[in-house]
């Protein structure tokens, strides 16, 4: 991929690789950049780590396309919504981590990151979703210019028929398309858990070299995703979803 309309400084990691019975090279590709770059930089694949941006196949929706298409969500009596600063979110983190915490229980993931590196700024916004007043969701917007990075949500699904995950993004989303942001960032789109990305109505992922409206495709690497368990599956993937058409 080339970065020539790209001022930031980018830089590269080389954890891992082999030659002789292999050709595989693990290569992370990070960033530093400055805060006029920060749009620019999410709309190039990469995502903010706090300390650093780093490349993925990231995911985003296009707000307008979203309104027009995403059916009316109906919500559930009982559920009320709340919108904290960053600044007094961070205050309150011992409220929002069981719920993560609970989160990450439900879908077996492993990992806290990148909640638990993550310091919240006064210029974000969590989004609290309260079920007959008590806490029981929340997702973070870090905003960039005409761009949100909606990058961690969590709910302890203690009431599943509310359906706050669909809740959530067609309340923000809308929130979103009053105050004339164009872009609504989901992370990266890796493994089972990213593959629901792909049925939100605006759906786009970075294929490293640019943006992709292919659902197909993009379905293709998540079955790759979890297809991969040594090298030769990643060699043989690799060479079976870019040796038929290598970038231009």
């Amino acid at each position: 991929m080339c970065y020539n309309d790209v001022a930031m400084k980018i830089w590269f990691e080389h954890p891992y690789g082999r030659l002789d019975k292999y050709d595989i090279q693990l290569v992370k590709v990070y960033a530093h950049v400055e805060p006029e770059e920060e749009e620019l930089a999410l709309s190039q694949g990469f995502i903010d780590l706090d300390d650093k941006w780093q490349q993925m196949r990231t995911t985003r929706i296009n707000i307008a396309e979203y309104v027009k298409h995403q059916p009316k969500y109906k919500q559930r009596k009982g559920v009320t919504v709340e919108k904290w600063k960053g600044s007094f979110a961070q205050k309150h983190l011992a409220l929002l981590e069981p719920i993560y915490d609970q989160y990450l229980a439900h879908n077996n993931f492993k990992s806290r990151f990148p909640f638990n590196n993550y310091s919240l700024k006064d210029s974000e916004v969590v989004w609290c979703y309260y079920y007959e007043d008590e806490l029981c969701a929340w997702s973070i917007w870090s905003k960039y210019g005409k761009s949100i990075d909606n990058w961690q949500f969590a709910w302890d699904y203690k009431q599943p028929n509310l359906h706050l995950g669909k809740f959530s993004m067609y309340n923000e989303i809308h929130e979103a398309h009053k105050k004339q942001y164009k872009w609504y960032y989901l992370g990266g789109g890796y493994d089972n858990s990213c593959k629901w990305k792909a049925t939100i109505p605006g759906f786009e992922w970075w294929t490293g070299k640019e943006w992709s409206k292919d659902i197909g495709e993009y379905e293709m690497h998540i079955r790759a995703d979890n297809f991969v368990e040594d090298l030769e599956d990643l060699e043989s993937v690799y060479s079976s979803i870019y040796g038929l058409h290598k970038p231009n």
